[in-house]
């Protein structure tokens, strides 16, 4: 009997929110994401998507841990066309991160970085 690997196709990470229904405004309205799904209205978990890109968003209970958690969470989205992303997101009234501003790294991406309500650093990246 032969053998067969485990293949990995993608990964969705789950972000922490003090208010769920406003974590998704901002991801909605300003990232240009869409709704997928929530468990209930107003939602304590709910998923995320644009392109081939998923995210869930969980409640966190209280507002102190869920900065707490959110504080010390990254998620990184490759895109292409970031550029335009980034004229995209401003337009739609998101701010870029004091030192997260368009610029290519010395690892030879090219990205920009943002801070959701919660204090998830979102990075772009091309």
């Amino acid at each position: 009997m032969e053998k067969t690997e485990a293949v990995f196709q993608s990964g969705i990470p789950v972000l922490p929110a003090a208010d769920v229904a406003e974590s998704l405004g901002w991801w909605t309205d300003i990232c240009g994401f869409v709704e997928t799904f929530r468990d209930a209205t107003p939602p304590n978990y709910a998923g995320i998507a644009r392109g081939e890109a998923r995210v869930h968003i969980s409640a966190v209970s209280g507002k102190e841990l869920a900065r707490t958690v959110g504080d010390q969470t990254m998620v990184r989205f490759v895109v292409k066309g970031v550029e335009e992303f980034y004229l995209e997101y401003q337009r739609r009234g998101g701010q870029v991160h004091a030192n997260g501003k368009l610029q290519v790294k010395p690892w030879g991406t090219r990205e920009f970085a943002a801070i959701d309500p919660n204090g998830v650093c979102v990075t772009f990246q091309e």
